[in-house]
């Protein structure tokens, strides 16, 4: 169970420093980080990036193992993508 609480952690500090850090470097949208990871973990990442950056997605299911939430930032959007069928969760950027 830590080491889900650590996977969590880790790729929502990532996520923030890289929007904090270097988006502003970047004007399309880029893939910051992919990796496997389960469609629950997933959905718990997204669930813990909410509550760290205190906004609430746009959260568009596509089928019952894929979905995506896109964070509307004042400089762009933070859009993580879940795809169960494949265990790989994508973390985005779009810069405005």
């Amino acid at each position: 169970m830590n080491y889900i609480k650590f996977t969590v952690n880790k790729i929502s500090f990532l996520s923030l420093a890289f929007i904090v850090l270097v988006k502003p470097l970047f004007a399309d949208e880029n893939i910051i980080q992919q990796e496997k990871l389960s469609f629950e973990r997933c959905i718990n990442v997204i669930s813990v990036s909410e509550d760290k950056l205190s906004i609430a997605p746009e959260i568009t299911k596509i089928s019952n193992k894929k979905q995506f939430a896109v964070f509307t930032l004042s400089d762009g959007t933070l859009t993580i993508t879940c795809n169960g069928n494949e265990g790989v969760i994508t973390v985005s950027t779009k810069t405005n």
